[in-house]
């Protein structure tokens, strides 16, 4: 302490000026306004400030100003349509931050949450809506003076609200979607990517680990790496699981209220008396929650197939890295490690057949929808094509389903062969076991001891272990036995799929020949048709210019016919002149 100096710089560094200074306040104008249409309330936020400055730099800068980065981050206004639900949400959110707007939210009448749904922290209440829209009818909305005293109560609120917990977070609180500056983001997301990212660190750490298997020259430091590697596999296990589960629980919340409110409403159809009316509006709502509750397991089997791949990936690759590290020392010394090779052996084949067991109910998902698909396709539509294809894609599900199914018995059977294994290394290991006597005392009765202690625990152990190697083989066997029937009936399904697609094949040409066979005929049909109407139009033409010669013939007689009569009567007029 006597040797420091107080007026010493060391130890301190720059900081820039202002660090530490308040920040802006923004001034900020809210206008509402209750929408009738939605059933809403229009919230508005202009930004003055914001409005002032680009003003001010318009004015400065000419006519047509450059936008700034700024600008683009935080625009000077914002809108959005608020529910009665969503408006209370965000009141929750900013009585948390300063205790005293407790008493200044006014109060809004009930018949606002009827028809309104959505909006800010009000999405929740949306899920049972239409369920509760069909229990109780809808209630008249207040009069118009009381909702424009209700829209100025709320915007005295909103200012209050932003002097005492700031502008940015009464907008963000209003409006989390349009507002949300490049920096800011919801906690839904910011759980999900720092789950995302600490999984991703994990797999990178566990890569890298696995990485170092070329630089391990001795069994000591092999079994250090090893036991690395396991801690860092475990960290991904515990990492990846945190992240799915969370990827898995709004799936799990869906899936629980669609049940419960189908539920109820199927109670509701039991032990109420209802009309015609209001039973086809109950029944149509519980197929709606039948299928959110469906599409909600869909999800959940899909997430927990992207889980399972994770894993058996990452196990995959330890697995022949320490195939590969037993090539390159002797018996003796990787003796140590085959208990580990086991274990990853044992492990990789669980999680595969977790993983195969998920993908046959995401199988058993798809073949339900096609034969619904069938059983819902309507009379007059049951064409032989589209019937065919449905039958195509049954037989292509099939198929995967029984590869599926090969895969679940070829990992049981690992499963079985790797404890084979380790009861056969431990059955030697008990045959070759060495006991070591004391030269002081008398072989004879060591030999007694042995004989009567000794060697009946050691061949009770063994016969223990044997016996369950009989367990073993015979559950082995009866794999055997479920993979020769499961292989006639693939060889039988794939026999009935090339024939499917060789009928669909035949029948494709078929209609293309009867196509191109009633093309021609159409065409010829054609073609005569067109050759009748020329015979039609030239006879036609014909007996025109018949009717056309027989009407100027007739003209000429009749003039041939009236010259001759003039000709006969000039001669009279004649001879009557002489006379």
């Amino acid at each position: 302490m006597e040797d420091e100096q107080p007026d010493s710089l060391e130890g301190w560094v720059p900081v820039r000026e202002g660090l530490f200074a308040e920040p802006e306040r923004h001034r900020l104008r809210f206008l509402v306004a209750w929408n009738g249409a939605e059933g809403k309330f229009a919230v508005t936020c202009h930004d003055r400030t914001a409005q002032q400055r680009r003003r001010r730099e318009g004015a400065r800068l000419g006519p047509e100003p450059e936008p700034k980065p700024e600008a683009a981050v935080s625009p000077p206004s914002w809108a959005g349509l608020l529910s009665a639900a969503g408006l209370r949400g965000a009141h929750r959110q900013l009585a948390a931050l300063w205790p005293p707007l407790e008493r200044c939210f006014p109060r809004l009448p009930p018949e606002l949450d009827v028809g309104g749904g959505g909006g800010g922290g009000g999405g929740a209440w949306g899920l049972g809506l239409g369920l509760w829209a069909l229990l109780w009818p809808a209630r008249a909305d207040p009069g118009e003076a009381a909702l424009q005293e209700l829209c100025g109560q709320l915007e005295r609120y909103l200012g209050a609200a932003a002097d005492g917990c700031g502008g940015a977070t009464v907008r963000d609180a209003l409006f989390p979607a349009e507002g949300c500056a490049a920096d800011c983001e919801s906690p839904c997301e910011f759980r999900e990517r720092a789950l995302r990212a600490r999984w991703v660190e994990a797999d990178a750490r566990l890569r890298q680990v696995i990485q170092g298997h070329g630089k391990a020259n001795t069994m000591v430091a092999l079994m250090k790496l090893y036991q690395e590697e396991d801690e860092a596999y475990q960290e991904l296990v515990t990492v990846a699981t945190m992240f799915f589960q969370y990827l898995l629980q709004p799936f799990r919340a869906m899936r629980e209220v669609a049940t419960l409110c189908k539920l109820d409403i199927l109670k509701s159809l039991d032990e109420d008396d209802l009309g015609p009316r209001r039973v086809v509006a109950l029944e149509k709502e519980a197929e709606e929650w039948t299928r959110r509750a469906e599409e909600a397991v869909v999800s959940i089997q899909d997430i927990t197939v992207n889980y399972f791949k994770e894993t058996v990936k990452a196990l995959a690759v330890m697995r022949k890295e320490m195939e590969q590290d037993a090539k390159r020392f002797g018996q003796a010394a990787w003796a140590t490690a085959i208990p580990r090779l086991e274990k990853l052996k044992l492990m990789l084949a669980r999680e595969t057949l977790q993983l195969m067991r998920a993908k046959e109910l995401c199988l058993n998902h798809k073949r339900a929808e096609i034969q619904g698909k069938m059983e819902d396709l309507p009379e007059q539509e049951k064409n032989i094509n589209v019937v065919d294809e449905l039958e195509i894609q049954f037989y292509e599900i099939q198929l995967e389903l029984y590869e599926v199914k090969f895969e679940i018995l070829k990992n049981e059977e690992i499963l079985l062969t790797t404890q084979l294994d380790s009861l056969k290394r431990l059955i030697k290991e008990k045959q070759n076991e060495v006991v070591y006597y004391d030269p002081c005392e008398s072989p004879e009765e060591l030999k007694v001891i042995d004989c009567v202690v000794g060697l009946q625990d050691k061949n009770l152990e063994v016969k223990e272990l044997r016996r369950q190697c009989q367990q073993l083989e015979s559950k082995r066997g009866r794999i055997c036995a479920k993979r020769a029937s499961l292989r006639s009936r693939k060889d039988q399904c794939k026999e009935n799929h090339r024939l499917r697609l060789q009928l669909a094949e035949e029948s494709i040409r078929y209609s293309r020949q009867h196509h191109s066979i009633q093309m021609k005929r159409d065409k010829i049909k054609e073609e005569e048709q067109k050759r009748k109407e020329w015979i039609n139009q030239e006879r036609q033409k014909t007996l025109q210019r018949l009717r056309a010669f027989k009407d100027v013939s007739s003209i000429k007689s009749h003039l041939i016919h009236t010259s001759g009569e003039i000709n006969e009567d000039h001669p009279k007029k004649e001879e009557s002149i002489k006379y």
